[in-house]
């Protein structure tokens, strides 16, 4: 039922925001023992919320959000919030490892206590729950640093992107994500929960991870099944837009401001 290796499929470079976007696909190998150990990892950690069969409907499902969203992760979906790959595709292995290992903040806890091989065989179970996961072509995106300084014009020029673009609609004129649409009905998940937008102010519940390349990455990948679209293709790949726009973020629960 489930293929034993990966091999890796293509490889090919671009350039977005001044950034290098390495694609291609790599999976390491997964042995039938692996995926043995993380179902029983899974029933101890994971079935409480997620379900036994990995649909997001664990006993506990319904105390963490019965009518608004987030719930637990349907992993038969195919549509997951957390990546490193383009809108529309399956996360990698690493994303995977890379929640498990971190948390959600506020919803999921930190797994990091266990050994970093429980956690790839946690990762290789997930992966049963879904065929989609046995496409063999993912697209990473690597993310470097910003090449660009953390100044008060990158942070205004940041802000200009913010309400150009509208993100005040869901998040705030502020950040706050309590003006907009952020508490109206119309913001809703792929599953028509009602659904909250970032309180951009509180880096501590960023879902996706607080760090500039964090910040960036859920920027350009969007957070699918919520109303957090991509912006891969929108903002400007030579001017650095992606990372004023990671500045004015980050500037909004920072103090003192920037030089």
């Amino acid at each position: 039922m489930f293929q034993s290796s990966f091999k890796i499929i293509s490889f090919s470079l671009f350039l977005v925001g001044g950034c290098l976007f390495i694609l291609g696909s790599s999976h390491a190998s997964v042995t039938s023992e692996d995926i043995v150990n993380g179902k029983a990892l899974y029933g101890k950690a994971c079935l409480l919320c997620h379900g036994e069969g990995g649909e997001g409907d664990g006993p506990a499902s319904f105390f963490i959000g019965s009518y608004s969203a987030p719930r637990p992760r349907n992993f038969t979906s195919g549509t997951f919030k957390f990546r490193s790959t383009p809108s529309g595709e399956m996360p990698t292995d690493q994303d995977l490892f890379r929640t498990i290992t971190e948390g959600i903040p506020g919803f999921m806890p930190s797994f990091y206590r266990m050994s970093e091989n429980e956690r790839w065989n946690l990762v290789a179970y997930i992966k049963t729950f879904s065929m989609d996961f046995m496409n063999e072509i993912l697209l990473p995106l690597t993310l470097k640093a910003s090449p660009i300084a953390f100044t008060t014009k990158s942070v205004q020029r940041g802000g200009d992107l913010y309400g150009k673009f509208g993100c005040g609609k869901c998040h705030g004129e502020n950040g706050e994500g309590g003006s907009g649409f952020s508490y109206s009905e119309d913001l809703k998940d792929s599953s028509g929960l009602s659904i909250r937008a970032t309180d951009l102010t509180s880096p501590s519940f960023f879902k996706g991870g607080s760090s500039p390349e964090s910040i960036a990455r859920s920027i350009l990948t969007g957070l699918d099944g919520t109303p957090m679209p991509s912006y891969l293709g929108t903002l400007s790949p030579g001017e650095n837009d992606l990372w004023h726009l990671v500045h004015f973020i980050l500037s909004l629960s920072r103090a003192p401001s920037p030089p």
